[in-house]
């Protein structure tokens, strides 16, 4: 049994944050001793599970001097210290600096996307979620010692009997994607795509989640006519996840950037025909169980989803692969895949 600490500076509900809780739920459910750093308010403590302890530290600033001083004591006493975004990244990085190589090999650091060198220039060991991440950071932080791939992982117990949140209609398509509303999320490309769409095929647009484009994509959907059309559903509970899904026909992911994507895993997970774009992390994910056009090409993404539509025997191919491919993402395998990075730089 390890202790193992598990630190985000972050109080939203998004991708490294299911992450997080991921881990640390699995790795507690292995028998470890898990605890998690967090800043007041955050929302991922609702998602932790009774075995896992939780802590409120600081997290004022880039500058404070408390929370290094944490880390200090936590790389002392913990098997693992391992973090999550910038803040915590380089709070964590403070303290290491001031200590022996063997306590600092416990110090590992999880890079979700492509974050800046600059709040990383205190961690040598960097776990990356995926392939493309990880060439990232060979390029743009020369100072870390050690990479690891470990892929996303999560858990598909519930996706085969999730119910559609929204009822689906007869003779109506249901394209849809599940995803803040950021702009390396694609949103207005989907929309343009589907107003394309719209005019020739029984369609209608499910989008779930909330962000800072959010009026922005209601207002495109209006100037586009298709206000009528487009179904923005708000924030979807985490246990509600497989069942938006559940509520699609084709899944549409059409990300500019991505460090992985869980919502494209729990749509394969779902047995959804996915369609998207070749960015490189979206690539590495679907492999091929899903249709990928050139990253910000709208005429192509519309021209692959009327493909898909059209073509039946496509879409229970799609489906198929997409199940078998989302076998590949489990949670159990994310935390299997964690402790042999552990094992791999405590021991060296």
């Amino acid at each position: 049994m390890k202790k193992i600490l598990q630190a985000i500076d972050a109080g939203g509900w998004g991708g490294a944050e299911k992450v997080v809780v991921m881990i640390s739920n699995e790795l507690a459910g292995m028998g470890h001793d898990v605890e998690v750093w967090v800043r007041r308010g955050s929302l991922l403590v609702e998602h932790l599970s009774s075995e896992v302890k939780v802590r409120v530290v600081p997290f004022i600033n880039d500058y404070e001097p408390f929370t290094p001083l944490l880390f200090t004591r936590a790389l002392k006493t913990f098997d693992v210290v391992h973090v999550h975004l910038g803040r915590a990244a380089l709070l964590s990085g403070y303290a290491a600096k001031f200590l022996p190589e063997e306590l600092r090999r416990k110090l590992f650091c999880h890079m979700h996307l492509y974050h800046k060198p600059k709040h990383y220039k205190g961690q040598g060991q960097i776990i990356c979620v995926s392939k493309a991440v990880e060439n990232y950071v060979k390029k743009a932080m020369p100072w870390v010692k050690r990479t690891w791939v470990v892929y996303n992982g999560i858990d598909m117990s519930g996706a085969p009997s999730a119910e559609p949140l929204i009822p689906k209609k007869r003779d109506v398509f249901r394209i849809g994607l599940l995803a803040s509303f950021k702009a390396e999320k694609g949103h207005a490309d989907l929309i343009k795509a589907f107003a394309g769409l719209s005019r020739r095929l029984p369609v209608e647009l499910l989008l779930g989640g909330e962000g800072p484009l959010l009026f922005e994509a209601k207002k495109l959907a209006s100037d586009l006519g298709v206000e009528d059309k487009v179904n923005f559903l708000g924030a979807v509970p985490p246990e509600k996840a497989f069942s938006f899904w559940k509520s699609l026909d084709v899944a549409c992911v059409p990300s500019y950037a991505e460090g992985f994507c869980l919502s494209m895993v729990e749509a394969m997970a779902c047995g959804l025909p996915v369609v998207g774009y070749a960015e490189a992390a979206l690539s590495e994910v679907a492999g091929e169980a899903a249709v990928l056009v050139p990253v910000g090409d709208v005429d192509a993404l519309a021209a692959a989803l009327e493909r898909v539509i059209a073509d039946e025997s496509l879409r229970k191919q799609l489906s198929s692969l997409s199940l078998k491919r989302s076998g590949l993402f489990s949670a159990k395998s994310m935390a299997e895949n964690l402790l042999k990075a552990y094992e791999s730089a405590l021991y060296v």
